[in-house]
């Protein structure tokens, strides 16, 4: 029905979200290469079988109706050959955990999420809205994979309340293209600031950036690094300098 109807549904969708974002993540992207589908009348998954998915069709109709616009590939999870092909056949860029990479539990693609195996067209997350922060991951770990976390960053003597900041610095100074750090990653807070738990109901997006906390000492230590990097907005910094002559002489 989509494609008999010229994708009418996804055009309008992705057409009213960048009257409201930047750049537009689409989730669960494995599922345009292929998908489970379940009888509507099924009282378990038992009866679905994978259907191929829309694939870079969709992909072509958006571009052809819309221009090409910022779009991230959120290609987490089990990655197959189709999926790696359709990522990179869409041109998109697609998603780095850093947590991902030192996860003992995942046998089939923690290497994938190492830095030192990304290219420059993916987009680094220190965690997402659905992981642990940072604080409370490493906390959680068992002393050996920590130790092995520590060895990767080449970092023995951080003190731990100060890890984070060596954990932000990793994703910003990789070769990603472009870096994104949760503020509870900033600011260096534990699981009780955690945005989402998958799976649960109750308490999830209830955490709120309180005034105060990202203080004028931290949004300089950010700034530094985002320099330091090369991650800067040196449009906004030069428009912020500007500001403030301007406000400065007309004061004067």
């Amino acid at each position: 029905y989509h494609k008999a109807t010229g994708y009418h549904w996804w055009v309008t969708r992705m057409w009213y979200s960048y009257k409201l974002y930047d750049v537009v993540r689409i989730d669960h992207f494995r599922g345009f290469d292929e998908y489970f589908a379940i009888p509507a009348g099924s009282s378990s998954a038992k009866d679905g079988h994978w259907e191929k998915g829309p694939g870079m069709d969709l992909f072509n109709t958006l571009r052809h109706r819309l221009g090409e616009r910022g779009v991230i590939a959120e290609d987490l999870g089990l990655m197959t050959d189709g999926v790696r092909w359709l990522v990179a056949e869409s041109g998109f860029p697609n998603m780095k955990v850093l947590q991902f990479g030192f996860d003992s539990k995942d046998t089939g693609a923690t290497n994938e999420y190492l830095p030192h195996n990304y290219g420059t067209n993916c987009v680094v997350y220190t965690g997402t809205h659905d992981n642990e922060t940072v604080v409370g991951w490493f906390a959680g770990l068992p002393e050996t994979e920590q130790a092995h976390i520590r060895a990767y960053l080449a970092d023995t003597a951080t003190p731990v309340a100060e890890l984070h900041k060596s954990f932000v610095s990793l994703a910003m100074r990789c070769s990603a293209k472009t870096c994104i750090v949760p503020a509870q990653d900033h600011l260096g807070l534990g699981n009780d600031c955690r945005m989402n738990a998958p799976g649960t109901v109750g308490a999830n997006w209830r955490w709120r950036l309180l005034p105060g906390q990202m203080s004028d000492a931290l949004s300089e230590q950010v700034l530094a690094m985002t320099k330091r990097y090369g991650r800067a907005n040196w449009d906004a910094l030069n428009a912020l300098e500007k500001a403030a002559e301007k406000a400065a002489a007309e004061k004067a």
